[in-house]
Parts: C-alpha cells; structure tokens; sequence
C-alpha cells in the first residue's frame, strides 16, 4: 500500500477539523518505501478502502423521523474486504489504495497504512440486515487513484499471478491499469461495485478475463456496450421452488450473458443471492497462468482438505478443450443462518482468487468462494475473523457435487 503518517491521532484530529474550516490545500500521496521491497508475485488489489457506518433499526423506520437501533463503525470498501478475505485466506495480496488523513483514515490503518483525502460509506439496513440504502463518498479514489499514481507500481502488476480491480476506480485508471496486465499477460478481474459503475467496463472489456457481477449489474453491463439499451431483467416473485426460478433466472440472463462473452470478457460468475452462482464461458477458455497460480501460497489446511473430500468423478473443470461453444453452468448457494449480507460478495471473489491463485481449477475456484460467502453471511463483520478450513472444505464439496451444466451450445 502506498504511504503513512507519523502524525499523533489526537494532532491529525485537530487537523481534520481544521481541513473543515480553512481552505483545503493540495494533499500529498507518498509511496510505501516497504513497497520497492516487496517484489514477490502477489494478486494485486486495486480500489476502494473505506469506512462503512452500519445503522440497523430494531423497529420498522419511518420517512422523517429518527428510530432507536444499533450504529457501528466498520472497515470497508470492494478491493479492502476482498483483500482482507484473501489475506485470511493465507494469500498475500497487494494492495493500492487511499485513505484519509483523518478519524475514518485512523480506523482503515488499523488495517493498511496510505495517504490521501477521507473516503466513508454510510448504509442503511432494515431489521433482517438487507442493505436497503447506500451512500458512498469515494472521490478520492477516483481523483488520486490517478494512471500515474498506479503506473508507480508497473512492477507489482506485470508480475501478479491476477490483477484484481474494482469500479470505484476512474476510467482512465482502469484502462491505465488494464493496459499494464495486457502487456505483461496477466489476467484482470473487474468487480462491478455498484449499477451505477459496472458500466465502466465498456471501454475495457476486452481486458477482462473475470467479472462477478450479481443480475442488475450484468444487464447495465451489457447494456454500456450496446446502446440503446436492449437488455432487461425483471426480478421474479419469491418462490420456494429453486428449480424454477434457476431457470427463469437463466432465461433472463443469458442473452446479457452471452453478450459479454462476444465482447471479449473470458468468464462470467453472475452471483444471484440465495440462487447460487452461474459460470458463463467459452468452452475454449483457458484458466489463468499457471506457471504464476504455482508461485502462490494458499490456505494450507484448506487446501489438504478440499484435495481429500473433492472425488475425481466431480466436476471440477471447463470441458473439453478446442471448441467455441457457449457453456452455462449453475453452482447452488448454501443454506445459512443470515445475519449480515453485505460481505457476501466480497467474500465471494476473494475465495475465487485464492483458489486460482492457490492453483485449483475454475469449477473448484468458484464452489471455494461460494464456500466464504457463506461465512461471511453468519458473520456481523464484512469479513469473518477467521474461516473453518473443515467447514468451508465441506460447503465447497457439497456446492460442487449439487454443480450442473444448464447450458453447452
């Protein structure tokens, strides 16, 4: 990560409340002198850090008025949870962002240290822990996550086993980016954030090896590179029978889907809640290098159980290799006792990215990040503070046995 302060906490926050009153000057991003050391490849994580402000309600909130309820600081942002989770994941990620100089940036460095102007996340929740509301402030992300700034670590990237970057990044910074892991052949994986900003893949979706967006995000996505828009969905009434709305789902979906794949992004993993994961690909589609994934550590006693309980029969790849046809596969959620949503998906993509980096196959990857995701949801925090390997080994076997094909054409 880039920069720190030696900065007493008390002193920077006088200084916070002085930036409010007097005129803001220019801040200055320093760069980590630990960083030029660190040369090891390592997933680089590029994007969001910021404070999420937790309010749940402990009765039905109403327009206007103030209800008692329960607020709680706590250390977010898409690439800072992702990261988080593969750090837990014994994968060492490495990771570039900013944050402020001030009581959020004070919080954020209990994790990671860096530099720059205050980026915080206010979410509203109803009582069963559902986000109902969000309003992100992450401007400076945008403004000093700048093509220069990331070019600095040119090195970090082009030797990465998997780039890993999230919208709230800029255009140019994305492409900036992007165009470093193009050179240097190194796969990217684009985490769409929000409706709003999943659209900023059209100017670099040929750079996308991966992208996890859940059903509102995949159809913005495909609609920012087809305009007029030309692509809907239409969420189905609640309803017990899985099988059917699985199907309606892919029914929907799939002509977005199909879309994307024709635009160059290599795999899709649209995360549909508690429906499960599809995995949308050509069946020609090869997996990241693993020359790199082979350089990586990852989660030992997770790794020793998932080799004893995945069985040779199971399906644990893509097909056969040497066609262009389109395959869909649907990889089922697993049951749990929610308590919070809100790092499910986080959890999601850094299990993916542990595993491929760990050196296990797609179908493996996504049945282990499926596997997080259930934790993350039993958990208060947007990251368990620790996984069972025992229980997520179980969960990933028991996803991939329930794994089948919905489509090969």
């Amino acid at each position: 990560m880039a920069g720190a302060t030696t900065t007493s906490s008390p002193l920077r926050r006088m200084e916070s409340v002085c930036r409010h009153l007097l005129p803001a000057s220019p801040p200055i991003l320093y760069q980590n002198p630990l960083g030029a050391i660190r040369l090891e490849s390592s997933p680089v994580i590029i994007g969001g850090m910021v404070l999420d402000i937790h309010a749940k309600p402990s009765m039905q909130p109403h327009p206007g008025t103030t209800v008692p309820g329960m607020v709680k600081y706590v250390s977010g942002g898409v690439a800072r949870n992702i990261a988080e989770c593969i750090c837990k994941l014994e994968t060492r990620p490495f990771m570039i962002s900013v944050v402020g100089n001030d009581m959020a940036g004070d919080f954020l460095l209990k994790y990671w240290r860096s530099a720059g102007l205050c980026t915080d996340v206010s979410n509203v929740f109803d009582g069963s822990g559902e986000l109902i509301a969000g309003v992100a402030s992450v401007g400076a992300v945008e403004k000093f996550l700048s093509p220069s700034w990331i070019c600095q670590f040119r090195l970090h990237i082009s030797t990465a086993p998997l780039l890993m970057l999230d919208a709230n990044l800029s255009p140019d910074s994305l492409e900036a980016a992007c165009k470093i892991a193009h050179e240097s052949g190194v796969p990217v994986f684009f985490e769409p954030v929000s409706l709003a900003k999943g659209s900023r893949i059209a100017p670099i979706a040929k750079y996308i090896t991966y992208t996890s967006p859940n059903e509102i995000e995949l159809v913005a996505m495909a609609n920012s590179l087809s305009p007029p828009e030309k692509y809907t969905f239409v969420k189905m009434e609640q309803s017990k029978n899985k099988a059917k709305a699985v199907e309606y789902l892919f029914e929907m979906l799939s002509p977005a889907m199909f879309f994307l794949l024709e635009k160059g992004i290599k795999f899709l993993l649209v995360t549909l809640g508690s429906n499960g994961v599809f995995v949308c690909c050509k069946e020609s589609t090869s997996l990241m290098d693993q020359r790199k994934s082979e350089m990586m550590s990852f989660s030992t006693p997770l790794l020793q159980k998932l080799e004893r309980c995945f069985p040779s029969n199971m399906l644990v790849d893509l097909p056969r290799e040497g066609s262009s046809r389109t395959c869909v596969f649907h990889f089922p959620a697993v049951s749990a006792s929610v308590v919070s949503l809100t790092g499910a998906g986080d959890c999601f993509v850094g299990g993916v990215i542990s595993a491929l980096c760990g050196g296990l196959g797609m179908m493996q990857s996504v049945a282990v990040g499926i596997a997080i995701a259930k934790s993350s949801v039993e958990s208060e925090a947007n990251i368990p503070d620790k996984f069972s390997a025992a229980t997520i080994a179980d969960d990933a076997r028991r996803t991939l046995l329930s794994a089948k094909m919905m489509w090969c054409k």
